[in-house]
């Protein structure tokens, strides 16, 4: 199987995993085979790609950090605490232990998968972006968590933490928030807001199932090292742990992920931010784990080569995120009988140029 970006699939193509809707419900399961009329209305909802089947691809298997059905149940519970919230509905405690224990979930699965490689892609509706986006970055989060050496009881609450780090943006008017435009000063003073906003939300309403800890890393998701985050202006180890590393992780995920108003940067382009950033906006040693165990290419990805040949990116390596094997199909755009190469251990003169859409 392979991602392929929706304007590349064509008609008769069978999906490889389901594709989920607002509110974690799947839209179409794996083995559909795409039609157009599927192909429209996919398009219609902002649904960026789909992992499908194809000769290219085949016996590629994508092993995602957590499984489809924990997905959609986040998902689900993350849009239904969102909703309760923005509407003024009470919430229980229930609801916050349901949610921890999600988060506890997310980080036993993680666990159980011992050394992936985290191959990042995912199928957000642009609608829910919010919902997706938190799930991804707690599954981020947690793997910077592990490679740190956070014990289990800490893998919890940065988890938990994540899944409601962007609570407050319901108390944001959502013109501000979707703006395709460039904030203005009054604008931005507004947006900052939202982390203040959901710590206070979550402090009132779980004061049970939250400890300090998660209340703190919610708070603190957009501090920065060097003093020029908000809401509190906080410098290097005043920022929680977990929030340190949630910021990370919410950055990355929103450059990478489409929206209706721009494009997606590459997960290359995004992790050089990322480590440009390693000391100054982002805690350095958290920096260096992510760098090495987060694709830069992941699996399944078409790439550009610098010899002008493409190919299939068919594993990854912790610490070598440049150098994947992969198959190379095509030379100078002319397809040919594939065959594979271990950039780790030959053709150190080939580098990979860029992610292409095949």
């Amino acid at each position: 199987m392979r991602y392929i970006s929706l304007h590349c699939i064509q008609p008769k193509a069978v999906l490889a995993k389901p594709i989920l809707g607002p509110s974690g419900q799947v839209l179409l399961n794996a083995g559909v085979t795409m039609e157009a009329i599927y192909l429209h209305r996919l398009t219609e909802l902002g649904i960026p790609g789909a992992y499908v089947h194809d000769p290219l691809s085949e016996g590629l298997e994508v092993i995602n950090a957590i499984s489809d059905e924990l997905r959609m149940h986040a998902i689900k519970n993350i849009s239904n605490t969102f909703s309760k919230a923005e509407s003024g509905k009470s919430l229980t405690e229930s609801s916050g232990y349901e949610m921890r224990n999600i988060a506890e979930n997310i980080v036993d699965e993680i666990i159980n998968h011992g050394d992936i490689m985290l191959n990042l892609f995912d199928m957000k509706v642009y609608d829910s972006y919010t919902f997706f986006h938190c799930v991804n970055v707690t599954v981020l989060s947690v793997i910077i968590g592990l490679g740190m050496g956070f014990a289990k009881p800490k893998l919890v609450n940065l988890a938990y933490a994540a899944l409601l780090h962007d609570l407050g943006k319901v108390f944001i008017p959502p013109e501000i928030v979707n703006k395709p435009d460039i904030l203005t000063e009054e604008e931005f003073d507004v947006i900052k807001r939202h982390p203040k906003e959901g710590y206070d939300y979550i402090k009132a309403h779980f004061p049970n199932s939250i400890t300090e800890s998660v209340a703190a890393g919610v708070l603190d998701h957009h501090e920065r090292i060097d003093g020029t985050g908000y809401p509190g202006g906080k410098c290097n180890k005043e920022i929680s742990d977990i929030g340190r590393a949630i910021s990370i992780a919410d950055v990355y995920d929103a450059f990478i992920s489409d929206r209706p108003y721009r494009k997606g940067t590459y997960s290359v382009d995004a992790m050089e931010y990322i480590m440009g950033s390693g000391g100054t906006q982002f805690d350095y040693d958290m920096v260096q784990v992510f760098s090495r165990k987060v694709a830069l290419f992941p699996v399944g990805t078409c790439v550009l080569l610098s010899n002008g040949d493409t190919a299939l990116v068919l594993e990854n390596y912790e610490g070598f995120t440049h150098r994947p094997r992969i198959k190379v199909f095509m030379e100078k755009n002319e397809n040919i009988t594939p065959y594979e190469i271990d950039l780790t251990r030959e053709a150190f003169d080939i580098t990979i140029i860029t992610s292409v859409e095949v």
